[in-house]
């Protein structure tokens, strides 16, 4: 598990599904600051926790920092009993001042074959046992789910208090149970924060991690290392692209084929969603981004050998970069640092055929994850 560029990939070897282990991936934000949950030994979980602290807590008195890292220390052992897998601290900062949350994530195990069923009953126990909370069934990018929304109080002993004095503590929390699909698996994620006032940016932080939530196969993790070599991703044609990101893609088809300059047969040329590389890389599955094939056929093979080159040529003037293969018969080109800003983020893919007399493209779109705004909570 790792959080090095903002995402966490978890193996789940228990997880079963038609025999192959599922790979279950979510994103997280990267100033969330992770918990050593998985270290592996006190030695490196008070390094990890250390290290955490000073960079957390960087103007606080040594003694403060101590405490804090002491209070969080004390946690990591129940959570471990509870088969958290993941844990981390989400500072933000309102109207100038700190204000922290916690995100764990765990395991649970379940003896329903329906996953309705499943949901149907967890919301009847929790209905039961916090009558004045919130339930609530939801639909995620990656299924349905149910929402708990309540509050809690406990004490912090002094021992483990940042301030040295016993401290009544109130939390706003939210919960979210999700079925891992063909498994006996349950994920729940919690966000917790004492912070009440600032609920509401906490939860927004909360539910747009719970919405990169996804899965998949050792299959499809070999699957896509095949694809590598052929340079393409995962498909999801379930998911039908929306009108912007079509118009997208048929306009800079547009631009490539006036690139291109070629006289022919065009072939019928199909939208679909998919899966782009590096988002199927982390495990995720969900459709991010969509792809427009099309060909030229009947060719003249002189026309043909000039046009990948004109192509090249004539996007890097626009500040679009290029590689060629294949003995200069396919060509990759795109949008660079320089390139028009409605164009970030697009790719194309062409080959030419001369003996068959085709010319063949495919024109990627942006990753929806990738293409986040700069100012967006997940960087």
């Amino acid at each position: 598990m790792s959080n090095d560029a903002g995402d966490v990939t978890a193996d789940a070897p228990s997880l079963q599904q038609k025999s192959s282990r599922l790979h279950i991936g979510w994103i997280m934000p990267p100033f969330i600051h992770e918990l050593p949950v998985n270290a592996v030994d006190d030695e490196a979980a008070a390094d990890q926790l250390y290290a955490l602290v000073t960079e957390l807590l960087p103007h606080h008195p040594p003694e403060y920092q101590y405490r804090f890292a002491l209070g969080l220390s004390a946690q990591l052992e129940p959570m471990a009993a509870a088969n958290v897998i993941y844990a981390g601290l989400c500072p933000l900062e309102v109207a100038g001042r700190a204000s922290l949350s916690t995100i764990v994530v765990s395991q649970m195990d379940h003896d329903r074959e329906d996953e309705a069923e499943l949901l149907r009953k967890t919301r009847e126990l929790l209905e039961r046992k916090y009558p004045d909370d919130d339930c609530q069934a939801v639909e995620l990018t990656c299924g349905p789910a149910l929402t708990r929304i309540g509050t809690s109080r406990l004490v912090i002993n002094a021992e483990w208090s940042a301030s040295g004095i016993e401290q009544p503590v109130a939390l706003t929390q939210m919960q979210a149970y999700i079925p891992l699909p063909g498994t006996s698996e349950m994920l729940v994620f919690e966000l917790s924060s004492q912070a009440s006032e600032d609920w509401g940016l906490h939860a927004e932080v909360f539910g747009e991690i719970l919405n990169t939530v996804d899965w998949g196969t050792d299959q499809e993790v070999e699957d896509y290392r095949a694809m590598q070599g052929g340079g393409s991703a995962g498909a999801s044609s379930a998911v039908e692209p929306d009108e912007s990101v079509r118009k997208g893609l048929y306009w800079h088809s547009s631009r490539l084929m006036d690139a291109v300059a070629l006289h022919g047969s065009m072939g019928d040329g199909q939208v679909t969603s998919m899966t782009c590389a590096e988002c199927w890389a982390k495990g995720l599955r969900s459709a991010c981004s969509a792809r427009h094939g099309w060909s030229i056929g009947s060719v003249m093979s002189g026309d043909l050998t000039h046009a990948l080159p004109r192509a090249v040529a004539a996007f890097a003037s626009r500040g679009w970069q290029a590689e060629t293969e294949n003995a200069g018969n396919r060509a990759r080109i795109w949008a660079g640092d320089e390139a028009p800003e409605q164009s970030a983020g697009y790719a194309f893919t062409a080959s030419v055929d001369i003996g068959a007399g085709t010319f063949t493209a495919e024109v990627a779109a942006p990753c929806i994850r990738a293409a986040a705004a700069t100012d967006s909570l997940f960087g």
